[in-house]
């Protein structure tokens, strides 16, 4: 299979709020907004994620109403202290303390405004995947 692009669809509240949370404090640029959805990328790269509101219709009526949960957006960063203070300083509070993993990998929790979870994540060390 020939792979050409990536996009992980959320399901949320309010889509531009979860869109524009990425914009102003992690880099995306948003690339698509519509009344019930918003999409936003990385000039770095990665998959471009795709809020859709909740109730949307054109959303199966199966999911329709299942917001996302249990996602855990992981973003790796070069200096884990670094962006915690820089986002302070924007008036985000993170939602979990600094922690360490057995296997060397450091991570902070963010909750954006729909309750998306945005983990930033440094490595000590080699990153084992």
């Amino acid at each position: 299979m020939n792979v050409l692009a990536t996009t992980v669809t959320l399901t949320v509240i309010d889509p531009a709020a979860s869109a524009g949370f990425l914009a102003d404090h992690f880099s995306y640029r948003t690339v698509l907004s519509f009344d019930g959805g918003a999409a936003v990328d990385h000039p770095n790269g990665g998959p471009t994620l795709f809020f859709l509101r909740e109730g949307l219709p054109t959303l199966p009526a199966a999911q329709r109403h299942q917001l996302t949960q249990g996602l855990t957006l992981a973003l790796t960063v070069e200096d884990l202290e670094k962006e915690v203070g820089r986002l302070g300083s924007e008036g985000i509070i993170p939602t979990t303390e600094i922690g360490q993993d057995a296997w060397g990998e450091r991570h902070v929790q963010i909750t954006d405004p729909n309750g998306v979870v945005i983990q930033l994540v440094e490595w000590v060390g080699e990153r084992p995947y």
